[in-house]
């Protein structure tokens, strides 16, 4: 594994990439939501013809680097600014502040629109769009939990778990067995639906195994076979401060 330094005109400075020999026949360039950037290429590619490749891909990757920076989430920002960004179920969606005769927040494909009657009202602001969130966070984890309690739990002879809405700081989600309800990250709203199910699906197994022991792991590998390349997208891809 190589590091080589991109040279760039940006206000954040050079951009280090991690450059990884393999064997494969493609060249694959990613840049990942937590800054890093990764180029992968087969084994007998020399080290000049690597400069000359990320030189022609520079201002890509700069502009890449650039749209993670300002999707911070708006748990992170200090306001809601409009044209600030957030990721909700996988996407980046921007968010437009509207001053209107009512308070509301609604949403279209691509933009997240927070209607104030005061829209100066930074307090009211944030405590709008913070309940509309936790609402949508609700809304998408009971239809989940519902989804895999159907399919796969409820054969079990268990009962549904309560679900609760929570910040939380370290941990995506948690199970509390003997109340029967698994607390979510309100955060988790920002990853892929395919993540979202993999961390309910893991709280949930918790209700039949509640260790992280062998019979653990394989329940979970033989209902996702594909749980680990779900948890490598949501610790990699997903902005959150955890």
């Amino acid at each position: 594994m190589d590091e080589f330094v991109l040279q760039t005109r940006s206000p954040y400075g050079n951009v280090k990439v991690c450059v990884i020999r393999k064997d494969i026949k493609n060249v694959h360039l990613r840049v990942y939501r937590d800054l890093t950037v990764k180029l992968s290429v087969p084994l007998a590619v020399k080290d000049d013809w690597v400069e000359y490749f990320l030189s022609s891909r520079k201002d890509w990757i700069v502009e890449k680097l650039e749209v993670y920076r300002s999707t911070d989430g708006h748990n992170n920002l200090p306001e809601l600014r409009s044209g600030s960004s957030t990721q909700m179920l996988g996407k980046d969606m921007r968010i437009i502040k509207v001053k209107a005769d009512r308070n509301a927040v609604e949403q279209d494909e691509k933009k997240i629109f927070v209607y104030m009657k005061d829209d100066k009202d930074e307090d009211s602001l944030s405590k709008l769009f913070g309940a509309w969130w936790r609402q949508q966070a609700l809304n998408v984890y009971s239809a989940q939990v519902d989804l895999l309690f159907n399919s796969i739990f409820k054969k079990y002879g268990i009962c549904k778990p309560g679900i609760v809405i929570k910040k939380m700081k370290t941990l995506w989600g948690s199970c509390t067995r003997h109340l029967n309800k698994i607390t979510l990250n309100e955060y988790l709203l920002k990853a892929d639906v395919l993540c979202i199910q993999y961390v309910i699906l893991h709280e949930m197994t918790h209700l039949l195994y509640p260790n992280h022991s062998a019979n653990f792991y394989n329940f979970l590998t033989v209902h996702m076979p594909d749980w680990k390349e779900r948890k490598k997208q949501l610790d990699t891809e997903v902005v959150q401060g955890l």
